[in-house]
């Protein structure tokens, strides 16, 4: 049987993980738009049957009625931290949701979760 005796760091084990949480919930209000812009922008955020919801909306000049093309991220060396993009098809917009997510139907190809749509803005 092995005994564990548990001193003035046992606290710490319960304590850190909360502090933690506290701080991740109350950042995501005050870094909502700044994660929207620079790290979800152009995702496809899920997939249900034929629906595509796309995190791309009007605030960003989406419309219904255009045509995006979805790429897949390819990890070529991960001890570099390289990758490439790799055209996986088409989508096309049929429904802004608000200003940041927008719904679409797969045109050509394939789009999963996670892929990457680009808007090009005249």
């Amino acid at each position: 049987m092995i005994s564990i005796k548990m001193g003035k760091m046992s606290g710490l084990v319960y304590i850190v993980p909360v502090m933690f949480m506290i701080v991740l919930f109350t950042s995501c209000a005050t870094m909502g738009k700044g994660y929207h812009k620079y790290l979800m922008k152009g995702s496809v955020i899920e997939t249900y049957d034929s629906d595509i919801y796309l995190c791309i909306g009007s605030n960003d000049g989406a419309s219904v009625g255009q045509e995006l093309d979805v790429y897949k991220i390819i990890t070529i060396n991960k001890a570099r931290s390289t990758s490439q993009r790799e055209l996986a098809g088409k989508v096309k917009i049929t429904e802004i949701v608000d200003e940041h997510f927008a719904k679409a139907k797969v045109i050509s190809g394939k789009a999963e979760k996670d892929d990457i749509v680009e808007l090009f803005l005249p």
